[in-house]
C-alpha cells in the first residue's frame, strides 16, 4: 500500500489527554525506559507509558523506583504505568506521578502475569478480586485530577471473572479509558489474541478503548480496528529493535526499506541516549555505582540487540560475545563487523 493511502485515524480523547495518532507503546519493563519511549515517538508512536513502576516503592520513597519514572521533557503524552494493590498505596503513589508534573495522566496495571508481580496480589491476580480493583480505581481518582486508565486483560483463566465483568467494573469505577491485551493472563503471550472478547469489550463500554495484543505488523493494526472497533492499537513487542514500526503504521505499509546501515545508525543512537539516561540516574542518586552509566547503558542493551540484528547474517558471533562488551565502542566495534557481512 501506498503511503499516500497513509491510514486515517481519529484522535483519541479521555479527560484533559489527547493522542492525534491512537497508535501507542506499550509498558515493558527491562525495555520500555526513555531512551527507547523517544525514538518510538521520534518514530511517530502517539503515546507511551514509563516500565511498570511499584506503588509500594513509591511509597518507600525508594531510589530506585523512582529512576523507573525518569523522563525527558519532550516525552508526551505520557502515562505513568504503576502497580500495587493496596487502595492507599496505589493513591500514593498516583498523587506522586502527578505531582512530578512528567506525566500527562496516570495508568493503572492490573494485567501483568509475570510470577513476582501476580504473587505479591497486582498485576493481572487484581482480576481475581474485581471489587478490590474497583476501589482502587476509585482511590486513585480521587486522589488525582489528571486522568486515569487501566491497563487490563480479557481476564485472569477461565475460572476468574469474564472481560464484560471487568469492563463493567473499570468503567464504573471511573476510569477514563481502558487498554485491553486480548489475551487470558494465564496464556501470558501465547496463542491467538482474541478480538471477538475485545470487540465486545467495545461496544459495552463508553469509554475510549486501546487494543493490544497480536500486533506485529502494520497491516493487522487496520484488522484490529475494523474486526474491533476499538478507538486506538498498543503496539509491544513487535516495536523493539524496530522503532520505525508507528511509522509504517502511519503509511499502511510494511515495505519500508531499512537498510544494515540505518539499523546500525538506530542501535548507536539507542545505546547512546541508555548512557546519557544512565547518567541522569547516577548524578541524582546516592551512594556508590557498580557500574559506570556507560558501562550500565551496554547491559541494558543487551536485550535490544537481538531485535536489532534479527534476519542478518552470522549475527550469533555478536549475540555470543555480548557479555563481555562493557564499552559503546567494543559494541560498535561488533556491530560494524556484522554489518560489513551483511553489505
Amino acid at each position: 500500500m501506498l503511503a499516500s493511502q497513509a491510514m486515517q485515524l481519529n484522535p483519541l480523547r479521555f479527560g484533559t489527554v489527547e493522542i492525534d495518532f491512537p497508535v501507542v507503546l506499550a509498558p515493558m519493563a527491562g525495555y520500555t525506559d526513555s531512551a527507547m519511549r523517544t525514538l518510538c515517538l521520534e518514530h511517530g508512536a502517539g503515546a507511551v507509558y514509563s516500565e511498570l513502576t511499584s506503588a509500594e516503592g513509591i511509597r518507600r520513597d525508594s531510589e530506585k523506583t523512582f529512576q523507573v519514572l525518569e523522563t525527558t521533557t519532550n516525552e508526551h503524552p505520557i502515562a505513568g504505568h504503576i502497580f500495587g494493590r493496596d487502595p492507599e498505596a496505589m493513591a500514593e503513589a498516583a498523587k506522586y506521578v502527578e505531582q512530578t508534573g512528567l506525566f500527562d495522566w496516570v495508568d493503572l496495571n492490573c494485567g501483568c502475569p509475570v510470577k513476582k508481580v501476580v504473587s505479591r496480589g497486582a498485576g493481572a491476580a487484581m482480576l481475581k478480586d474485581l471489587p478490590l480493583l474497583g476501589e482502587i480505581i476509585e482511590k486513585v481518582k480521587a486522589a488525582v485530577s489528571i486522568p486515569v486508565s487501566v491497563k487490563t486483560r480479557i481476564g485472569f483463566n477461565n475460572n476468574t471473572p469474564g472481560h464484560l465483568e471487568i469492563a463493567k467494573v473499570v468503567e464504573q469505577s471511573g476510569a477514563d479509558m481502558i487498554a485491553v491485551h486480548a489475551r487470558l493472563a494465564k496464556n501470558f503471550h501465547g496463542g491467538d489474541p482474541d478480538w471477538d472478547a475485545l470487540g465486545e469489550m467495545k461496544q459495552t463500554l463508553k469509554i475510549p478503548v486501546i487494543g493490544n495484543g497480536g500486533i506485529n505488523a502494520p497491516e493487522e493494526v487496520t484488522r484490529m480496528i475494523e474486526s474491533t472497533g476499538v478507538d486506538g492499537v498498543m503496539i509491544g513487542r513487535a516495536a523493539i529493535g524496530n522503532p520505525w514500526i508507528f511509522k509504517e503504521v502511519k503509511a499502511c505499509s510494511s515495505g519500508f526499506s531499512r537498510s544494515v546501515l540505518e539499523r546500525r545508525d538506530m542501535m548507536a543512537e539507542h545505546v547512546r541516549r541508555l548512557v546519557e539516561l544512565n547518567e541522569l540516574k547516577q548524578t541524582g542518586s546516592k551512594g556508590p555505582h557498580r557500574y559506570s552509566p556507560e558501562e550500565a547503558a551496554c547491559i541494558q542493551f543487551r536485550t535490544h540487540i537481538p531485535y536489532y540484528v534479527r534476519g542478518l547474517f552470522d549475527k550469533k558471533r555478536l549475540l555470543m560475545k555480548l557479555a563481555q562488551l562493557m564499552t559503546v565502542d567494543a559494541i560498535m566495534e561488533e556491530v560494524d563487523i556484522l554489518v560489513e557481512k551483511n553489505t
